[in-house]
């Protein structure tokens, strides 16, 4: 392929190459962040609690705890700003492939531009040319789209809370389980909701006490017994978003009713998986009305599928949506990188150039359906 002299070809060829010898190694150390928390030392900074071995690609892959150590860093970032982590890293005798999974690249676009720049390759959560354009840059490569999963109460707690109230007789609502964060969008649309809707429960409003209240000062087994109590939830994106609220409320077995027009969800969640999960599309540009009525049918869908569909949905997320199943995902990717089996292009950008890396098939990275 012919390249404007301009293209950061040599760039590209430096990540390949740093890809190539880590993933063809007979032993690969990775290491999982939350954030700069990872750095710091904070409790559970370090993400190595993948609650389940399926995230391991081959037995050839072990978890470190040094950086000094690791071949691989999977750094995952929620909109903050981590300029200067690559100096960081390597003044504590980091040189592998540093990765970032950016949580929220649908928001905190500055930050995130800044962030990306110092890693090898990033991988984006959320689908659409909005959310993944700016971040193209002549210093990192963007990866396919690594969607949102679900990361909320830990796995066996759930589990524990669904086998001790199997038949306690849930809610007729939808929860809409949201911060409601101002200036934005979704908090007037969830005020009207709350306001208005006879079908739906919002537990968080901006008022701190609240949050304390219904967040901050219970327990996770408390925490799990409320979300268990109802037969759906609502997705409200924050801004075109696939929110994890999709794969929570699937967890507890929820009809979740979520926006017809949503194609950072259609990129995810084939239609025929949907309607077999019983998930309700509803039109947002319809008010609380069509909220209503998308509850009415979500209730009706758990009624009909009984405890059977409650865990056909845990089961989805359990087998396909937890973060083990990312990392796997996001590891597979670049043995394929590594191993030339990939669609790599270079795009022309208003300040100069990106690199794109994807998949043949040219799919998100998740695995089942």
């Amino acid at each position: 392929m012919m390249l404007p002299s301009d293209a950061p070809s040599d760039r590209f060829s430096e990540i390949h190459e740093k890809v190539r010898a880590v993933l063809l190694k007979d032993r690969i150390s990775i290491m999982s962040l939350r954030g700069v928390g990872g750095l710091t030392g904070a409790p559970g900074g370090i993400w190595h609690d993948f609650e389940t071995d399926d995230w391991n690609i081959s037995g050839k892959i072990i978890l470190s705890e040094k950086f000094s150590e690791a071949d691989v860093i999977i750094m995952n970032i929620g909109g903050e700003d981590v300029e200067g982590i690559r100096e960081y890293l390597e003044r504590r005798g980091f040189m592998g492939v540093l990765c970032f999974w950016l949580h929220d690249n649908h928001v905190a676009h500055q930050a995130n531009k800044k962030s990306v720049a110092e890693g090898d390759i990033y991988f984006s959560s959320h689908y659409g040319a909005g959310h993944e354009d700016y971040l193209l840059n002549e210093h990192s490569i963007a990866a396919p789209i690594l969607p949102a999963c679900y990361r909320n109460i830990p796995v066996k707690i759930v589990d524990d809370v669904m086998r001790m109230f199997e038949k306690f007789p849930r809610i007729s609502k939808a929860v809409a389980p949201y911060f409601l964060y101002e200036p934005a969008a979704r908090t007037k649309y969830l005020n009207e909701v709350v306001r208005d809707s006879s079908e739906t429960v919002c537990f968080y409003t901006k008022s701190s006490d609240r949050e304390q209240k219904y967040y901050k000062n219970i327990t996770e087994m408390e925490k799990a017994i409320r979300w268990f109590s109802f037969k759906s939830s609502i997705v409200v994106p924050l801004n075109m978003d696939l929110s994890i609220r999709f794969f929570d409320g699937l967890m507890w077995g929820h009809t979740v009713i979520v926006p017809d027009h949503l194609p950072a969800f259609d990129h995810v969640i084939d239609v025929e998986t949907a309607e077999r999960l019983g998930v309700i599309r509803y039109d947002v540009s319809q008010g609380v009305e069509a909220i209503d009525e998308a509850v009415g049918k979500a209730i009706a869908a758990f009624d009909q599928g009984g405890n059977e569909g409650v865990m056909e949905r845990h089961k989805f997320v359990t087998s396909n949506h937890l973060y083990a199943h990312r990392v796997r995902a996001l590891l597979t990717f670049l043995m394929d990188f590594a191993t030339g089996n990939t669609v790599n292009t270079f795009v022309r950008t208003p300040s100069g150039w990106g690199m794109r890396a994807r998949r043949t098939d040219r799919q998100p990275l998740i695995q089942g359906a």
